[in-house]
């Protein structure tokens, strides 16, 4: 690859921007985020990319904040993809978390990862109140860092200009079903839903003590929550709980964000068709990344283009992890053709971007992305 953060040659997938398209620019996704209209291209957007393919794409090790900054840029993002808040402890990978859970388990306090069943962290009422909690600050688990303001200060100094962090925040209902596991929190909604009511209050009230910290940070442009919701054939639970529990917590979580006139999305996996009402009216700018077959993102745009825009679009499945370089090219097109005009749409799979999608398919999408993305182009029928 090319040092030239304007160039990217991978096989048969190329693309040059000038220098106006090859400069960060984050006004491009706060423009279609705020739904206000064309740019000068479609933004190409992911909200996580794996480190294999990162490091396949920018032909060195991501060791540090400025490879990190290095892969986004070269990519031609005009953002870096951060986390923050409890994911660290609903992941088990937060120190504190990993000792607690040592001494409890016996198991080995270096592994983190999904919650298990039968290692549930939080079974009963006992568990919350004897739980670990880590300040609002701390609950990063950023190595090499202090606290969370130390390694925004440190990112802040290594964005080229133009560039911004767009911050993963999320976690309320996952972060609650995770922590408890899946059985006893299904079983604690009628049996004692004031627990689940406290965890779920703990989550949101410590995810708005981290979104406060974030806003002192101009390096932050955008937030985004993600919070799976759905199977691929519909929500998890029924809408109700999420309805008394969780919307709460991203109305306030999304007021706070337009008081700071910041853009907040939502990312969601599976079936969102029942409860985009519901998203909708709890005031989320975006939403991502309507998986196909059960969503149809060009049919979503269409009926509610005028108060959310979309993200995402490009099978993951079919078409990134399975298809060829042309076939990625084409399904790029087919959706920019449908999605780009008027603006409101972020460009990206409709998923995320795993160790498993061959990297020439993700060279093809980044080179059909900018270049059937340019909205003169576009209006010139190219």
């Amino acid at each position: 690859m090319s040092d030239n953060p304007f160039q990217f040659s991978i096989q048969n997938a190329q693309f040059s921007l000038n220098s106006a398209e090859g400069c960060p620019d984050f006004e491009r996704v706060r423009r279609v985020m705020f739904r206000q209209g064309e740019g000068d291209r479609v933004p190409l957007f992911e909200l996580s990319i794996h480190n294999n393919i990162k490091v396949a794409i920018l032909g060195r090790p991501v060791a540090s904040i400025a490879d990190e900054v290095g892969f986004w840029r070269s990519a031609g993002y005009d953002f870096v993809s951060v986390r923050a808040g409890v994911r660290s402890i609903v992941r088990g990978y937060h120190p504190l978390v990993q000792e607690w859970r040592s001494c409890i388990y016996g198991l080995d306090a270096a592994v983190g990862g999904w919650a298990a069943e039968e290692k549930a962290f939080i079974r009963d009422r006992r568990d919350l109140e004897d739980f670990p909690w880590p300040k609002p600050a701390d609950l990063g688990g950023y190595p090499d860092y202090e606290d969370l303001d130390n390694y925004l200060e440190a990112m802040a100094r290594s964005l080229p200009s133009g560039m911004k962090l767009l911050v993963q925040l999320g976690y309320i209902f996952m972060g609650v079903w995770q922590l408890m596991g899946f059985e006893n929190y299904c079983l604690k909604l009628a049996d004692e839903p004031d627990l689940i009511q406290e965890l779920t209050d703990w989550l949101g009230a410590s995810q708005l003590a981290v979104l406060e910290m974030l806003l002192e940070h101009d390096c932050v442009g955008s937030v985004w929550m993600p919070d799976d919701l759905c199977y691929n054939s519909g929500p998890v639970v029924s809408p109700r709980v999420y309805r008394k529990y969780v919307y709460p917590w991203y109305v306030k979580i999304v007021d706070r964000c337009h008081g700071a006139a910041i853009p907040v999305g939502l990312h969601s996996d599976g079936d969102l068709g029942r409860l985009l009402p519901d998203l909708i009216a709890c005031g989320f700018d975006a939403i991502h990344p309507f998986e196909p077959p059960m969503n149809d993102i060009v049919a979503v745009k269409r009926q509610w283009g005028d108060r959310i825009a979309v993200a995402g679009g490009i099978d993951l499945k079919s078409t990134l992890c399975n298809g060829r370089p042309e076939d990625v090219k084409a399904e790029v097109r087919e959706m920019a053709a449908a999605l780009a005009p008027g603006g409101g749409w972020l460009l990206g799979s409709s998923n995320s971007i795993p160790d498993f999608v061959p990297v020439e398919n993700y060279g093809a999408l980044l080179a059909a992305g900018l270049k059937y993305g340019r909205y003169k182009q576009r209006r010139k029928g190219v």
